[in-house]
């Protein structure tokens, strides 16, 4: 077992330090948090990803082990991706990108070793594991007297999926709790078989598998503690129970140096896709950071109130005078729709470079009739569509992904979605990849070129992408001539069935919002203020000059009034979040705080939170006042 001092950190700190203007520095908690393996709730803004390159990086500058690595588990892409460009700083970062180490997201990690195995080993294979794509076909092939059974019963077909249940991989039947001899459960098995023999698994499905695979082989856990003897999970906030659980079985183990990084605070997740969050980190005692390099003292001393678990917030950043104090904008229903404008005024006043980044967020996008006087993100900005939030654009053919390249250009942001495109006429025909070291791996991007190169179609590959982006927008007649050549430069045959709907011609014309990655739902303000309007779950992990709350409504409970008092005193109780009753008022309250705290915690500069005049009592008004808020009223 490696142990790391202060004097690896003060080395690795002065190589780093050398070209930095602003250098790396590290306070009492964060070298125990490096030196450690305790648990880490890392405030907002603290640097957390940083924090666990930096450990990385003086673990694999001492690691002596050719055949055991590091593994390093993230919750999203986004994480792991931001995890390998922290280590990129260092030579040492290079050794953590491949064997024996292991950086990547839970999915991946379950899939490669044991999930994907465990299929292959059933003589099944693997085409895609995609819980959108699977609900889609499952929707497309059942009956219609079974979406109407399913529909009348008010039960989702998306639920189909098999579940490691008591000991036992059990198949769950929407709408049946045992085996029937109706039309529409012989449909749901019928269904259900054809979507495994296509090759297309749900997310939750591959854990399932895996789960009855450490029970029939029990060695294998024991193999996997050996392989990996330190392993670092980030985001740990927003791991799943059933993901949890799994990974516990695995490495909770005295063989294991086991450390867990996030952030309890910002669980906002909880409940999403009916799966109950985990306990044994957001409800464990851990070491904390409260040291954030983001937002101001001010805002530092308002998100105390909101913090669940109660921590003394400090920040690094100086106050600037000039900047405004942190506001409370009060609204009636005749007054709301100037609510952004009044913000953007406020926001007018900071200097250019201190505000490039403006948002709006609310908890609730579309309250869809559950609440009686609705109030969402379109009671303030009416033309608000959700579908228009941020996302990453993903071509729904191979031909959409060429008249992508083609008509805008091949910028960097564009050769990575061809090439994705690619990986998935790899992954769609069940092929696999062979790396450098002739191991066969699933289709990813990043395995591409070993692969081509181990068919010594490299060189082939290039040319023709190269062709296809500085080439004319795909047109039908020569369509099916282009995909031949590309299946031969891949080593694939021209007729395979799973590929043929995401190799045909597809006319239909990308759109300029994808192609320019313009965000939707911005309000234009004068003097070049533009304030983009999103939820707050869209904008998670996100840094902001300065950030607007905008009050919103679930069911019967107004969000900012439920959390007001919190903001105002931070020694109240904090309501607690139920997985087993989500929907009672203690926990949506509880869920409200989070919301508010994630929210709040995102700018630099400048705060502002809007709520109903109605709502806010005298009394309160003149505390906010009292705390350094300022109040305007729009009456």
């Amino acid at each position: 077992m490696i142990e790391l001092t202060n004097h690896d950190l003060d080395e690795l700190l002065a190589v780093l330090n050398r070209d930095r203007s602003v250098p790396l520095a590290l306070d009492p908690a964060r070298r125990a948090a490096l030196c450690g393996y305790d648990d880490i709730q890392a405030c907002p803004g603290s640097g957390k990803t940083t924090l666990v390159g930096l450990k990385l990086l003086c673990l694999a500058r001492k690691w002596p082990a050719s055949r055991q690595g590091i593994c390093v588990l993230t919750h999203t892409n986004v994480a792991r991706d931001e995890i390998l460009k922290s280590i990129s700083q260092h030579p040492a970062g290079h050794a953590l990108r491949g064997y024996p180490h292991f950086v990547g997201t839970i999915q991946e990690f379950v899939n490669t070793f044991l999930a994907l195995p465990s299929l292959r080993s059933k003589g099944m294979t693997v085409s895609q594991v995609d819980d959108d794509h699977c609900a889609a076909r499952l929707e497309r092939m059942a009956a219609f007297g079974t979406k109407a059974y399913l529909k009348n019963r008010f039960a989702s077909i998306s639920d189909l999926r098999y579940r490691w249940q008591n000991d036992a991989l059990v198949l769950v039947t929407p709408a049946f709790e045992r085996p029937s001899e109706s039309a529409s459960y012989q449909d749901l098995i019928a269904i259900k078989s054809r979507l495994q023999r296509e090759g297309a698994f749900f997310y939750s499905e591959m854990y399932a598998y895996a789960q009855e695979t450490l029970f029939r082989s029990p060695q294998l856990a024991a193999s996997l503690r050996h392989r990996f003897p330190v392993v670092l999970v980030d985001e740990m906030q927003d791991v799943q129970a059933f993901q949890d659980d799994l990974i516990n079985l695995i490495f909770r183990d005295p063989a294991v140096r086991y450390q867990r990084f996030g952030d309890p605070d910002q669980s906002i997740f909880d409940g999403v896709g009916g799966e109950l969050p985990n306990a044994s980190y957001n409800a464990a005692a851990m070491r904390p950071i409260v040291e954030s390099h983001r937002y101001c003292p001010a805002i530092a001393t308002h998100l105390r109130g909101l913090s669940s678990r109660k921590l003394e917030l400090t920040t690094s950043c100086v106050e600037n005078r000039a900047d405004p104090a942190s506001t409370m904008i009060l609204f009636s229903d005749a007054t709301r729709d100037r609510v952004l404008e009044q913000f953007c005024q406020i926001v007018r006043t900071l200097p250019a470079d201190r505000r490039r980044v403006v948002k709006a967020v609310g908890g609730v996008a579309e309250n869809n009739g559950e609440a009686t006087a609705p109030l969402n993100l379109t009671s303030y900005l009416p033309e608000f569509d959700r579908s228009l939030q941020p996302q990453g654009f993903r071509p729904a053919t191979l031909c959409q992904a060429v008249r992508h390249a083609t008509s805008f250009g091949s910028s960097a942001a564009r050769i990575p979605l061809l090439l994705d495109a690619v990986v998935d006429v790899y992954r769609l025909a069940g092929a696999r990849f062979v790396n450098r070291a002739g191991d066969e791996k699933p289709p990813s991007r990043a395995g591409l070129s070993d692969h081509l190169r181990s068919i010594q179609a490299y060189a082939a590959f290039r040319r023709l992408i190269a062709e296809w982006v500085l080439g004319a927008e795909p047109a039908e007649p020569e369509w099916a001539e282009k995909v031949e050549m590309l299946l031969g430069v891949l080593g694939l045959p021209v007729n395979i069935g799973n590929v043929e709907g995401f190799l045909s011609y597809d006319p239909k014309p990308v759109s300029a919002d994808a192609a320019h990655d313009m965000p939707g739902n911005v309000f234009i303000f004068e003097e070049g203020v533009q304030m983009q309007v999103a939820t707050i779950h869209s904008v998670k992990g996100e840094t902001h000059d300065a950030t607007l709350l905008l009050e919103t409504k679930h069911r019967r409970l107004f969000d900012v009034e439920e959390t007001l008092p919190h903001l105002l005193d931070p020694t109240l109780a904090v309501p607690t979040f139920d997985a087993a009753r989500p929907t009672t008022n203690a926990s949506v309250r509880a869920a409200f705080m989070k919301k508010a705290y994630v929210a709040a915690s995102r700018p630099k500069h400048f705060l502002g939170v809007a709520m109903g005049r109605d709502r806010i009592t005298d009394a309160q008004r003149q505390a906010l006042t009292a705390m350094g808020w300022d109040v305007v009223d729009l009456g």
